[in-house]
């Protein structure tokens, strides 16, 4: 027990034996309180984020436009806020890496839902965006199960998200937006929501193919050593 202490005021810059940047800190304390300390600073926010968007939603349909402008651009900030800090101080968790999509899924449901009440196309994103999280929470699953891990949102991802935030934006806070600008804009959106269920799904069976080879190859040669 003695030892434990001891290694953990070592770590912390206690004991003066050695010292470490802060998120070497963070790293090794997390290894020695067995990743209880996963809800960190970037996973606040995030959760932060996931709060504040019902508070969006309802400031939106009261008509209270700039308050809900000023909720959607804080959530903007945070999304990119988390997963900054999460990579200069080595903050990333599994937690994190299903937050913060999360917390980007709820976000963008919740824009395409206020964007309804003004044009009937934004019904078609909510569809394609339910079709896709199902198949891919699905898959996403599997992958979990298969290999234990979970994957972090790629570059398409993260564009798609973008473009979602500038459109539904547009669409919710410009009363004149011509409605050649609206359309086109939702057809891109859905465009992009389109190209990342091919692309992850496409990476998600890749890594249940290479998951099961593995299992496969391990198979046979614990078969030959017996």
């Amino acid at each position: 027990m003695r030892s434990v202490f001891k290694s953990k005021a070592q770590i912390l810059g206690i004991g003066g034996t050695r010292s470490l940047p802060v998120h070497k800190i963070y790293e090794e304390r997390e290894n020695l309180n067995g990743g209880a300390e996963s809800m960190n600073i970037p996973n606040m926010i995030s959760m932060v984020r996931i709060l504040l968007t019902p508070v969006f939603a309802v400031l939106y349909v009261r008509g209270a436009l700039w308050q809900a402008m000023g909720v959607l651009l804080l959530c903007a900030v945070s999304d990119v806020l988390d997963g900054a800090i999460a990579r200069r101080f080595n903050m990333v968790t599994d937690l994190g890496k299903a937050l913060d999509p999360a917390a980007d899924k709820l976000i963008q449901i919740a824009m395409m839902l206020c964007a309804a009440t003004r044009t009937k196309a934004a019904w078609l994103l909510i569809g394609l965006h339910i079709v896709r999280e199902l198949s891919l929470a699905a898959l996403g699953a599997r992958v979990l199960q298969c290999t234990g891990k979970v994957y972090s949102a790629r570059w398409y991802g993260k564009l798609c998200t973008a473009v979602i935030y500038i459109v539904m934006a547009g669409v919710l806070f410009w009363p004149d937006m011509p409605g050649a600008l609206m359309h086109g804009g939702i057809a891109l959106c859905a465009a992009l929501i389109g190209l990342c269920l091919l692309l992850y799904g496409a990476k998600y069976l890749r890594l249940l193919r290479q998951s099961e080879q593995n299992n496969g190859d391990a198979g046979k040669s614990s078969s030959r050593t017996v």
